[in-house]
């Protein structure tokens, strides 16, 4: 059986529902602003492949194919053609078990849409839990700084749509996100830790000008080297030593500290590290 036409005369599910009927064994091609394929085996779904700029996700098993249909799914325009088979020979799963699991996601979509994080620009995680989740509550505040702020594109990016839709519906039904908007000109963690700290200082500890420091030469010291006795006279240049004082490093960066506060020590040592690791990333 040949089978091709436009999406805009047939939708995926029925598309998926003539290759059930027919028993057809064979591939359907999607082609549109997303393409994938769809394997068939007398009937039954065997595979799946979605294609991207970034290459070929394979769906071998249920849930990697019902992805694959979930995205393939909200394709509305653009062709379809059915050809030889080229999938896996297995036995496969009824059209109706696999798109039970895309309706599944689909209703997940819903929830973390009316949630306001799919278009967020950012989530984070909440920093303070009543209850026990995976952790106790008095290490959450840990495994947060851990963890960067992540948006639904870069989560579907990296593990697929289905993958991003379960995740950010579990963690809206945890209550673990938390929507961030975009704030300009706000500096990193460690700066305003720094300047948080520098603003309530009663004496710098030490801090930075922001530029290099400047060295002012210094007069040579002359020592006169006194002549033996034994020896006779003789006219001896006076040996000059200069003392050079420390230059500070360029880069140096810091904060001042209040004088009621007891900083442990190598403290100063372990911001500058963090510093300079975050600035190199």
């Amino acid at each position: 059986m040949h089978l091709s036409g436009q999406l805009s005369d047939w939708s995926i599910n029925d598309l998926l529902q003539i290759m059930q009927v027919t028993n057809k064994t064979g591939s359907l091609d999607i082609d549109g602003q997303r393409r994938g394929r769809v394997h068939f085996r007398d009937g039954r779904v065997t595979g799946a492949e979605l294609t991207g700029d970034k290459g070929t996700y394979s769906g071998s098993d249920r849930a990697g194919v019902a992805d694959i249909l979930y995205v393939l799914s909200t394709v509305e325009e653009g062709s379809f053609s059915v050809g030889a088979a080229d999938g896996p020979d297995a036995k496969g799963w009824t059209v109706e078990e696999v798109l039970l699991d895309v309706e599944a996601l689909q209703s997940l979509e819903g929830e973390v849409i009316e949630a306001g994080l799919f278009e967020a620009n950012g989530v984070t995680l909440v920093r303070t839990i009543e209850n026990p989740v995976t952790i106790e509550p008095e290490d959450w505040h840990v495994f947060v700084s851990l963890v960067p702020s992540f948006s639904f594109a870069n989560l579907e990016q990296s593990y697929g749509r289905g993958t991003a839709v379960r995740v950010f519906h579990t963690l809206h039904r945890l209550e673990l996100a938390e929507i961030i908007a975009n704030q300009e000109g706000e500096t990193d963690w460690l700066d305003r830790l720094a300047e948080g700290v520098a603003a309530t200082a009663a004496e710098p500890a030490w801090e930075d000008s922001g530029e290099s420091q400047e060295v002012v030469e210094e007069e040579p010291l002359t020592v006169e080297v006194a002549e033996p006795e034994s020896e006779p006279e003789l006219e001896e240049e006076p040996v000059a030593v200069v003392a050079k004082p420390e230059r500070l490093p360029e880069d140096l960066k810091g904060v001042a500290a209040p004088a009621s506060t007891t900083l442990t020590d190598g403290v100063y040592d372990e911001i500058r590290r963090l510093r300079s690791r975050v600035g190199d990333k």
